[in-house]
């Protein structure tokens, strides 16, 4: 790996949901295994008075190891200072670069800045115009880099995406931009293209001619948890689809590229991303599937709400590597159970009322498993099912790094390659806006489902003429084994 250079991170949303859950918790992580570099520095923004045992509370409550590990804490500790001032007020922007110049100094040298923005997007246009500025974005390469990591939303919508773009484009470098999508850089994700293209008996096979259809599901078994305010002006297709499971899809559609490098891939997923094809307008209603799970209003505090917490879709990809092979993504919240998987259902020529699957497996019980099906031991000819699995659960290699930690260290070594791309973005909004434009006709049906479910028979029926039903748990992956006891 490239070797972490000298860095500042600056934490805009340092006591925020995502820094609570994900970034601080990352920090922590790569203390312990000392993969930060001499000299990094945390800077926290803030306007609450916090401090920096503040920070070390919320990571001691959010990591149930934390609070026994004194030493890491400490040594986290001395790392941190806290900047307080009101990132929504340009004219305080003066304490942060004294801030950033005084760090240098004490260093005895120019630092790389790393900039992490978990801002609401109402502060996005203040915020990135003030950074923008020679005194913040003190980026000249080869002395100081000065990189953004973004979190979405990117826009709320085609034209609002473009502005961001073009905002963000006027003001900083293309290779200074890095949006995060978390998804890209957990580790089974990253094991696709490895997967894909490092295995001849998949080479070969990964298209129309072997592949039946392809299912991406990202189901969870909690609700909006709070989040209503920001949830009801989202909804399932822009929280999820617009940006997660369409970069699943680009890497498990995606050509080959002609190497692993960020540029090379880019431009693949970019490819692969303009090529995918929404249903037309007169099958939207039955080719794509709102729903809302009861309670929710009251939750929301929006007893009209249509905001859908669960959508289903089929979309297709005008490509000929793809041509006829329907692509069905689901994505939910208050469901049966929490699961993240990308499942490829191999065509059987021989027997088409059985195929083989092949089940990548996000989270949790993170693996590869590939159904099979072979003769039963014994006298006759009977089959059974079975499965070949690599999981990572319980193997050596089951303590690899958690996402936010891989972001936190590409995003420091300067490495853009999960990170999304202005093509990317802009295709994703391509592909979702017209259903979400087609959903706000007063007649497009809202379907209902009960917590604890797996959601509206609506999205059953969407996938029934493929004749593989969604998977539930009826199909585990990487699970542990059932203990049977024998008297």
């Amino acid at each position: 790996m490239k070797k972490l250079e000298r860095t500042i991170l600056i934490i805009f949303g340092s006591t925020g949901d995502l820094s609570r859950r994900k970034l601080l918790p990352a920090l922590f992580r790569l203390e312990k295994s000392g993969l930060l570099p001499d000299g990094f520095h945390i800077l926290a923004i803030s306007r609450r008075g916090t401090t920096v045992d503040d920070i070390i509370s919320i990571i001691c409550a959010t990591v149930p190891e934390a609070s026994g590990e004194t030493v890491v804490l400490e040594s986290l500790g001395k790392r941190m200072s806290i900047l307080d001032m009101d990132i929504g007020k340009p004219q305080q922007y003066g304490r942060l670069s004294e801030a950033l110049s005084d760090l240098e100094k004490e260093a005895g040298n120019a630092m790389n800045h790393l900039f992490y923005l978990a801002i609401p997007a109402t502060l996005f246009e203040t915020v990135t115009g003030r950074m923008g500025e020679p005194d913040i974005n003190r980026h000249e390469p080869g002395i100081r880099e000065c990189r953004f990591l973004i979190e979405k939303p990117f826009g709320f919508s085609l034209d609002s995406a473009r502005q961001l773009i073009d905002s963000l484009g006027a003001r900083f470098d293309q290779s200074q931009i890095y949006r995060i999508d978390h998804y890209l850089a957990k580790e089974t994700a990253q094991n696709i293209l490895a997967f894909r293209f490092e295995n001849p008996l998949f080479c070969g096979t990964w298209n129309r001619e072997h592949i039946s259809h392809i299912m991406i599901t990202a189901i969870e078994s909690i609700g909006i948890e709070g989040r209503a305010a920001f949830y009801d002006s989202m909804g399932a297709m822009r929280d999820l689809v617009q940006s997660h499971l369409l970069q699943l899809l680009a890497l498990v559609t995606m050509r080959q590229p002609r190497t692993f490098s960020d540029t090379d891939i880019h431009r693949e997923k970019e490819y692969i991303l303009s090529r995918v094809r929404p249903p037309r307008l007169e099958r939207m209603n039955d080719e794509t599937v709102r729903a809302q799970y009861r309670g929710y209003r009251n939750e929301a505090g929006n007893p009209a709400s249509m905001t859908e917490t669960y959508t289903a879709v089929r979309l297709s990809i005008d490509d000929e590597a793809w041509k006829d092979v329907p692509i069905f993504i689901r994505t939910g919240k208050a469901l049966a159970q929490k699961v993240t998987e990308v499942t490829i259902v191999f065509s059987n020529p021989c027997n088409p009322s059985r195929n083989n699957l092949l089940t990548i497996r996000i989270q949790p019980n993170e693996g590869i498993v590939i159904d099979l099906r072979i003769k039963k031991p014994g006298f006759y000819m009977a089959y059974e099912d079975v499965q070949l699995d690599f999981c990572y659960t319980g193997t050596a290699i089951a303590d690899h790094p958690e996402a936010y930690e891989r972001v936190l260290v590409d995003g420091m070594r300067g490495d853009r390659t999960l990170f999304a791309s202005d093509a990317e973005v802009l295709s994703c909004w391509k592909i979702t806006e017209p259903i979400l434009e087609a959903w706000k006709n007063p007649d497009f049906p809202l379907h209902f489902y009960d917590k604890g479910s797996w959601g509206p028979q609506a999205a059953d029926q969407l996938v029934e003429k493929s004749g593989i039903p969604w998977l539930t748990d009826e199909h585990p992956v990487c699970t542990p084994p059932r203990i049977v006891h024998h008297d």
